[in-house]
């Protein structure tokens, strides 16, 4: 049978028809699966923004969020948080209060998506971030840009990018600096006894009113005269410090190891010295500190248009200096250091305060016996304060131990505490807010020095001192968790026989822990709970000291003064991690 061109082009006609009929229907049965599928499973996303400097503006933050908004939009995702930080170094994590938000909601899987606008806006440092990353990846959150999903090597390259970016950022500076600096013009801030000219970087003129106070104190100085007297001589005369304020410090004359106070800073004779020194944070405190650089790399340049100070007043001063350190240091210039417990570390630090003028009281120097001294601030810093006698820790603590038995457990003074806490309780709610948000601000420090130990321990393994490392941290964390836990609480509460028994028993345990030598990060985390501040009087030359303990009212009312802690395996668990072992395998765990 022959079939006619025109049936079979019909034929044809009518088979592409029903092709293209089932194709369609196929791709509608696929784009409303797809669409099903993603209704069912819509992910839910936090959005973070950061910015570095004052210097930028706030809407930075709102800017960056927009961004992120687009990126959740377009991928379907429902946005349930926003977390920002606002003029925060990306470098560092401590003070970081939005970034320790959005790591503690990732913990608690609060939402499957973190959107920033770029992974510089979370961190800086490539240690940070890939913590940062391999906790994301254990929770299960993804980490979008508006680039896309991201993923191990778009992370590793992006965060050693930022890394290089800041080291690249330093020496561009310092390379732009150094040229300034061979051109006789300043290119750091304005020294005191000078000021800048508008619209001339790195030109300064004498500032003459600042000048004759700098050639006061180095006349002074030369004439033998202890920078405590003349920093007491300055106050005394209501002459305003290089910072505005009315104490000064007599620290600003010698300043310390790199000899950049008024007695050592060249630019006072017209000589500008650049680059002695670099800046280093350290990993685990993140402050900045200085470290000296090689004598080769140090610019000078002459400006004598600058010069304060005649030349046979600086080689005076110069020569006082150099015998004062020799007598002190010997020969070879080497601070000897005695073996005493770090001031942050003992017992009654951030405790005492002078009887005089309520002032804080700090260590002044160290006893023969390498007991630490103390004195209070403002009399030995400034000159400020008349009671300039120093005590000795050793018996301090002795005495305020003798005490914490006699005073803070009689129970007709805690009654009497009590009673007046009631009266005075808005005044006392004010304050304790003030100390929750301190404790706050502590705690999630702590949280990021917990971090960086867990992060080390599975790395590179466990050893003694970081377990003792992560066992005095994690006292630490519950201890500020246990006061602020009872300063968001409402403490107007009658005092319940059982609470005083529970009081006193515990008081009872804490005197027996720090009578016996065993004084641990547990004990004196909870002395700092039970002692508010210890008051030292004022008495005479080798007369017996005099203190008063004023006790924390939220000690009587049900602090626990020794929370239990958790081991190196909680604390590990709770980062979402697996346990590490001391050989480098997983799965078996840390001892703490």
């Amino acid at each position: 049978m022959i079939l006619d061109a025109s049936i079979i082009r019909a034929i044809v006609s009518k088979f592409s028809i029903w092709l293209a009929l089932l194709a369609a229907r196929s791709r509608m049965r696929l784009t409303i699966g797809c669409m099903g599928e993603k209704l069912m499973t819509k992910k839910t996303a936090a959005l973070y923004a950061r910015f570095s400097s004052e210097l930028q503006k706030d809407r930075s933050v709102d800017d960056q969020f927009a961004l992120c908004e687009q990126v959740a939009k377009r991928e379907g995702f429902k946005i349930v948080a926003r977390y920002c930080d606002r003029a925060k170094s990306g470098s560092k994590e401590f003070g970081r209060e939005g970034f320790q938000q959005l790591k503690d909601a990732a913990r608690r899987r609060e939402f499957d998506v973190i959107i920033v606008e770029e992974h510089d806006r979370l961190s800086r440092d490539q240690e940070g971030m890939a913590g940062f990353w391999k906790r994301l990846k254990h929770y299960g959150i993804e980490l979008w840009t508006p680039k896309g999903k991201q993923n191990d090597l778009d992370v590793g390259i992006r965060s050693f990018v930022s890394q290089v970016f800041l080291d690249d950022l330093a020496n561009k500076i310092k390379r732009a600096q150094g040229p300034l600096v061979r051109e006789g013009l300043f290119p750091g801030s304005v020294t005191y006894g000078y000021d800048r000219l508008l619209h001339q970087p790195g030109v300064r003129v004498i500032n003459e009113r600042e000048a004759e106070v700098v050639r006061r104190i180095i006349r002074e100085y030369a004439d033998r005269i202890s920078p405590r007297e003349i920093a007491a001589g300055l106050t005394r005369d209501g002459i305003p410090t290089p910072s505005g304020g009315k104490n000064w410090n007599h620290q600003t004359f010698v300043g310390g190891s790199y000899a950049r106070g008024f007695i050592g800073n060249r630019i006072y004779i017209g000589e500008i010295v650049w680059n002695t020194h670099r800046q280093s944070k350290d990993p685990e405190t993140e402050k900045t500190l200085k470290r000296p650089t090689p004598a080769s790399d140090h610019i000078i340049a002459k400006a004598s248009e600058l010069r304060i100070i005649d030349q046979t007043l600086w080689d005076r001063a110069q020569a006082v200096r150099n015998s004062r350190s020799l007598s002190k240091f010997g020969p070879e210039g080497k601070v000897t250091r005695t073996p005493v417990v770090a001031r942050n570390d003992h017992l009654l630090a951030g405790l005492l305060r002078c009887g005089a003028c309520n002032g804080h009281m700090r260590i002044a120097n160290t006893s023969r016996n390498g007991s630490g001294r103390v004195a209070c601030a403002a009399a030995h810093q400034h000159g400020t304060c008349k009671h300039s006698k120093t005590y000795d820790l050793g018996i301090l603590k002795a005495l305020i131990l003798d005490k914490l038995r006699g005073s803070l457990v009689d129970p007709e003074a805690i009654r009497e505490a009590t009673r007046a806490f009631h009266e005075r309780f808005a005044e006392r709610a004010k304050r304790d807010n003030v100390e929750r948000i301190a404790a706050q601000k502590q705690l999630n420090k702590v949280k990021v020095q917990l971090d960086r130990i867990v992060a080390t321990i599975l790395d590179v393994g466990a050893s003694p001192i970081m377990s003792a490392q992560l066992k005095e941290k994690e006292a630490e964390r519950a201890q500020l968790e246990e006061r602020i836990r009872l300063l968001s609480a409402d403490n107007v509460m009658s005092l319940h026989p059982t609470v005083l028994k529970t009081y006193t028993e515990t008081i009872e345990k804490l005197h027996q822990e720090l009578t016996t030598d065993r004084e641990t990060a547990e004990t004196r985390r909870a002395f700092r709970n039970v002692i508010d501040s210890i008051v030292v009087h004022p008495t005479g030359k080798r007369m017996p000291y005099e203190v008063d303990a004023y006790g924390r009212l939220s000690a009587i009312m049900g602090i626990d003064l020794f929370p239990v802690g958790r081991s190196g395996e909680e604390i590990i668990a709770a980062e979402g991690l697996p346990a590490y072992s001391d050989n480098g395998h997983t799965g078996k765990s840390v001892s703490s």
